[in-house]
């Protein structure tokens, strides 16, 4: 006789043949198996081998790890064989391999037979198979998360809009709708490749899921733009906070380094829409009013936005026009040797003057060009553009002025990129010597190993590369030892700094010195004043550029005010 664990056939004393007799009489629905101590089979009945697809002669005397699908993890049978090994009662759902390699999964509870010292010597499995339900329960989950990042999808958010519409029109209690939208992020998909942007999307979503606002969630709504929901409005502004701070560190996606920012749009119901459909469009406007101020940025919606609309709409269509019909215009400004006093380059500064629109400053424009896919062609023109037109001065006045552009890290990052610029070389003729591309000191953080690239295969072609904006950004030493870059410029709010005492001096001082340390010439932006003009001579700095000497000028008038009135040599 034997005895069986606690709570299971309320201990009831049966013959190891009289279970099997059982057993073999029950419902054929039910699956039971009986193995020794160490898990080897030693009965089955019927409806085991049918869904096994095992015949009994190959399961008797083998190892219940035959039907191991490699669905679960080691923990999962060492918390199994615990429980049962201390003779207690054990359920759960197990995911097994059939003989044809299919899987299936059964419900199953395993009682363990103790001898007289209470220590089990067998157990009965006895399994119920649930399939069909986890099937149905795969189907669900495939219809309602996106694939890539397991988030909910649109078609869950649309059911979870429905529920939250008609909880608010029966409570009176409102919700946010937050829509939050990568930047430039078909950049990263283009130049790194649509793998790393997959992995920079999965990464993404990990980073939000770890945002724990409890019963509230984030849904992925299409390619790069996400939705949350939050519920108690109170904590909107925490909310944009929480889900902004995720981007302050970088993503580190396979061998690339790189930072990312959004734009976040939100709407409230009931009190900024009447309808789903309206709340959806209004978060959308609001998120595109936060990518106009440009990173990281969030916007509440607000109802004199929706001229916005109609505006972008208008702006994007003038500057389709103004490149098309080759309307903008190129300003120069000249960049002075320090030693010499004489002029060494200029810089190709973008203007937009539309008709209708009126002066339109670069700051504005150039990163809605980003957005609306226009940038490269914008930057192929500039580039066409001032090479051209130094070209053209340097052989009418037997000069070697460099031209320096400006390049979108949207642009440089673009697959083709350095084809493109030897092609303009081979066009415009000019002196490759000549030719100075200036990238911003957050192109730095935004694209690595791949900008890194980049500027070596600009650089063989006799190209300088000028790092902008130095001291605006994020950049570390270590950055800067990486990046071939043979100019730093230095930021005219720094250069303006100089005025207000020792701290700014100082300051100017130290980037002079570093730049120096790694072999780099300096430029200094901005110069207006004699007193910046000679803090930065005493300290080194080799070139400078300002309206001390001039303001951006035209075509015409950088011609006739600068090299045909002064002295160039």
């Amino acid at each position: 006789m034997i005895n069986i664990a606690p709570n299971s056939f309320n201990q009831a004393n049966y013959s190891l043949k009289e279970l099997q007799d059982i057993f073999s009489a029950l419902n054929s629905s039910i699956i039971i198996a009986i193995t020794d101590r160490t898990g080897k089979i030693t009965f089955v009945n019927n409806h085991f081998c049918t869904i096994s697809k095992y015949n009994r002669e190959e399961l008797i005397g083998q190892d219940h790890r035959l039907l191991n699908s490699g669905f679960h993890q080691k923990s999962f049978f060492r918390e199994m064989w615990k429980t049962i090994g201390k003779g207690e009662m054990w359920n759960g759902e197990v995911c097994n391999r059939a003989k044809d390699g299919s899987l299936y999964w059964v419900k199953t509870t395993i009682i363990p037979f103790l001898d007289e010292n209470d220590k089990p010597y067998q157990y009965i499995a006895i399994r119920v198979d649930i399939t069909a339900q986890k099937d149905i329960k795969k189907i669900t989950h495939i219809a309602y998360h996106d694939e890539l990042t397991g988030l909910p999808n649109r078609r869950k958010l649309e059911q979870r809009l429905e529920n939250e519409f008609h909880q608010s029109k029966r409570t009176g209690e409102k919700f946010a709708l937050f829509f939050i939208d990568v930047n430039r992020f078909k950049n990263i998909n283009d130049g790194l490749g649509h793998i790393i942007g997959d992995m920079f999307l999965i990464e993404m979503a990990n980073r939000l899921r770890n945002i724990d606002f409890t019963s509230n969630s984030f849904y992925r709504h299409n390619s790069d733009e996400f939705v949350f929901i939050l519920n108690d409005v109170n904590r909107i502004e925490e909310m944009a906070k929480e889900i902004i701070t995720i981007f302050h560190e970088s993503f580190v996606i396979d061998t690339y380094e790189f930072y990312a920012s959004i734009s976040i749009g939100i709407s409230v119901f009931p009190e900024q829409a009447s309808s789903i459909e309206e709340l959806l469009k209004n978060a959308d406007i609001a998120m595109y009013a936060a990518k106009s101020t440009r990173g990281n940025q969030y916007k509440l919606y607000r109802a004199n936005m929706d001229g916005n609309t109609d505006k972008w709409l208008l702006l994007e269509t003038k500057l389709h026009q103004a490149l098309k019909n080759d309307t903008l215009e190129l300003h120069y400004q000249p960049k002075i040797d320090l030693k010499t006093g004489s002029i060494v380059g200029m810089e190709a500064l973008l203007r937009w003057n539309d008709p209708e629109l009126g002066y339109m400053p670069p700051d504005y424009f150039i990163p809605f060009a980003e957005e609306c896919g226009l940038i490269n062609d914008i930057g192929v023109w500039v580039l066409r553009k001032a090479t051209t037109q130094a070209h053209i001065w340097n052989q009418t006045y037997g000069l070697d002025l460099h031209v320096a552009v400006n390049i979108s890290p949207i642009h440089i990052s673009t697959g083709g990129f350095v084809d493109m610029v030897r092609e303009v070389i081979a066009e415009t003729k000019i002196n490759p010597n000549t030719l100075e591309i200036e990238i911003t000191e957050m192109s730095m953080l935004d694209y690595t190993e791949e900008l890194i690239q980049t500027i070596e295969d600009l650089k063989s072609l006799g190209i300088t590369i000028s790092l902008d904006d130095f001291g605006t950004g994020y950049a570390s030493l270590n950055y800067l030892k990486k990046f071939p870059v043979d100019i730093l410029k230095i930021d005219r709010a720094f250069v303006q700094d100089i005025v207000s005492g020792k701290s700014g001096i100082a300051m100017i001082s130290a980037m002079i010195s570093l730049a120096h340390a790694l072999e780099l010439k300096v430029v200094a932006e901005g110069v207006e004043q004699e007193e910046e003009l000679n803090v930065l001579r005493k300290h080194g700095c080799e070139f400078v550029q300002g309206y001390y000497f001039s303001k951006p000028l035209s075509v015409i008038d950088f011609t006739n005010e600068i090299l045909e009135k002064k002295d160039t040599h």
